[in-house]
This record gives structure tokens, sequence and C-alpha cells, in this order.
């Protein structure tokens, strides 16, 4: 089967444009929209659903302002403003070309994906859910970091030891993504509004009285994901009651496996549920 990768720059602003990458196939089933992670960039995406494009499925992705060639600086703000702008495009692309449009959204990209998707009074006809994060949540992130710090340490506290313990919990939580001072994955600390991006995570709620009620949605969770736990607190029927309050037309599908989906099996139950969903 034939393909072509386009790539280009769509411009959003005076002097700010965002990177995207479309992989075309000769005769489309339907336009798969997938936003980037945090730290990833637009190649990560279009590698990690290549089997979509061998099912006749186009793929539209980009990077965030502050990753790969993308304008601006990072910041999660950036992220709904980022997704909502490229969601337009490629629903436009969609309308002219007469394709159907998807969206696959994983982590925390499920968050900018809905919002975008909301703004723009629901243009997608399927859309599917990985591990999906619907809130920020930070009292739960604090309190899940203390409750593994008093692990790690349960008697004696210190400074030192805190610092070292919040690299060791971020490892936890995103294994195999590499990370420094300087850096998370692709995106550099130079090219992130860093104390907006912290203030944003305590004071934005982006899905708050947010719901799609024309949008069909598969959920797809992982029963040990260690990301989702911190949510639900090991209830997984508060996190599909989550889930629900945005999405009230969405079915569920837990698999095996950890928040990578790391199990081949968890994989392949994975693909077969969405191709089958779409």
């Amino acid at each position: 089967m034939k393909t072509l990768f386009e790539k280009g720059r769509y411009s959003v602003g005076k002097k700010q444009s965002l990177e995207w990458i479309r992989v075309r196939t000769c005769s489309p089933r339907g336009l798969v929209f997938v936003p980037p992670l945090i730290g990833g960039n637009l190649s990560q995406q279009v590698s990690s659903f290549r089997w979509l494009i061998r099912r006749e499925y186009d793929l539209v992705s980009f990077n965030y302002s502050g990753h790969g060639s993308s304008s601006d600086r990072f910041s999660l703000g950036a992220t709904m403003r980022d997704t909502l702008h490229m969601l337009c495009r490629t629903w436009r692309l969609t309308e002219k070309e007469q394709l159907p449009l998807f969206g696959i959204a994983s982590c925390y990209s499920a968050i900018p994906m809905l919002y975008a998707t909301h703004c723009l009074k629901e243009p997608i006809k399927k859309l599917v859910l990985i591990n999906a994060i619907s809130s920020l949540g930070p009292q739960a992130v604090i309190s899940s970091f203390m409750t593994y710090y008093r692990k790690v340490f349960p008697t004696r506290k210190s400074l030192r030891r805190l610092k070292a313990t919040v690299g060791h919990y971020v490892d936890l939580l995103f294994p195999g993504i590499a990370k420094g001072r300087d850096y998370f994955g692709v995106l550099e600390r130079r090219r992130t509004r860093l104390f907006r991006t912290i203030s944003e995570f305590f004071t934005l709620n982006p899905l708050k009285e947010l719901h799609l009620e024309k949008t069909s949605v598969l959920c797809l969770y992982a029963r040990k994901d260690t990301v989702l736990e911190i949510y639900d607190h090991g209830a997984r029927a508060n996190y599909q009651n989550d889930i629900l309050r945005v999405c009230p037309q969405t079915l569920f599908h837990p698999l095996d496996g950890d928040h990578f989906l790391s199990l081949p099996m968890a994989k392949g139950q994975a693909v077969r549920s969405i191709l089958s969903f779409l």
C-alpha cells in the first residue's frame, strides 16, 4: 500500500506556527486526529498508531508549542489552544475531502482533545481514549507523592531526600522517558513557560461542566496503571464515573498491563478493540 508523508507549518498567529504531519493513504476510510504527548513529538504518535495506516486510515498529528519546530513556548494552556487550532484545521480537511473524522487521545492529551472537541461542537464521529486523564487533580497528585515519600522514608525526613524522591516518583510514573533538570523528553526547559505551567496545573480545570452529548467514545484503560491510580484511589468505578461525567456515550474496555500497555497481549486487545469501534 502506497503512503505519502506530508509535513508543514500551520500559522496560528503573528510569527507563531505549529508543525504538523499527515500520513496519507490512497483511499482512506477516514482521517484520525492524534494529539501528541507532553515531551513527545509528532513522529512518536505516527509510530504508535502506524497499524491504522495499514488499515487505510490517514493520520494527522502535530507538535505542541515548545516542541520540535513549533514556535512559542510550552504551557498547559498552550496545549488547549494548540489542539483547538489543529483539530479545527483537520476538521476543515475532512469536510473538504468528504472523510469521516476520528480521534485518539492518550493520557494527558485527552484533556485538550476533549476541550477542543467541545469548543468545536463535537465534530469527531468517534473518539478513542487510552488511559485518559480527565482532570489535572493537583490535590490527588500531592497526596499520592506524600504517600510514596512516607513509604520510601518512613522515619527520617530531609530536604535532600525530598528532592531525590521527586525524581524517583516521576520515573515511577513515566518510565522510559528521558528526563533531566532541563528537559522532559524532547521538551527543553528553556522552551517552557515554567511558572505559568505550574500555576495552570493548580488553577486550570478545562473540563469542568463540559459534556460531549453526541460523541461516541471508547475508553481503554489498564488495570495496573500507576498514573490512573492517583486519581481513582484504587476504585475504577470512580475513574469510569469521571469519564462518564464528560462523555456520557462511553464504552469501557479494561486491559491487563500498565500505563504504556507494555504487555503484547494488551496491545493486541487494544488494536482489535479500536478497529472494531471505528
